[in-house]
């Protein structure tokens, strides 16, 4: 395995063990400790993006869902040929699409689509 994607597949382990992690509201200090795992979950999802794109890989990039006022995440686990595997991030409001679930398979040129529009938007707003 090369070096790119060995360091993507730990902050990808990483990514999904803190995206795993409960908010306990009961606590004085949940609001502090959700600010702080939304923040660490920004940084590995730009992270992620930065290895993924090195790797040249889908695995480690995230695809965003509209839902409500917010959206539901899922970040690329795995590549098949013609599939490739997603898992829910709860981030934010931690919404969740009903199509998908926790894990499901999306096709892979709707996903590999998907990840270079938000490429070009994110692109086309940086200037």
């Amino acid at each position: 395995m090369n070096e790119p994607m060995y360091a993507l597949l730990q902050k990808l382990d990483e990514f999904l063990v803190i995206s795993d992690q409960e908010t306990d509201w009961s606590k004085p200090d949940g609001v502090k400790k959700f600010d702080a795992k939304m923040e660490r979950q920004d940084e590995l999802m730009n992270e992620l993006e930065v290895l993924a794109k090195e790797a040249n890989t889908l695995v480690g990039r995230v695809l965003r869902f509209p839902m409500a006022d917010s959206y539901a995440l899922y970040v690329v686990t795995r590549v098949y040929k013609k599939t490739v595997k997603v898992r829910w991030v709860m981030w934010c409001d931690a919404w969740m699409d009903d199509r998908l679930g926790y894990e499901g398979n999306l096709d892979y040129d709707y996903v590999a689509n998907t990840i270079q529009g938000q490429d070009n938007l994110k692109k086309l707003f940086s200037k």
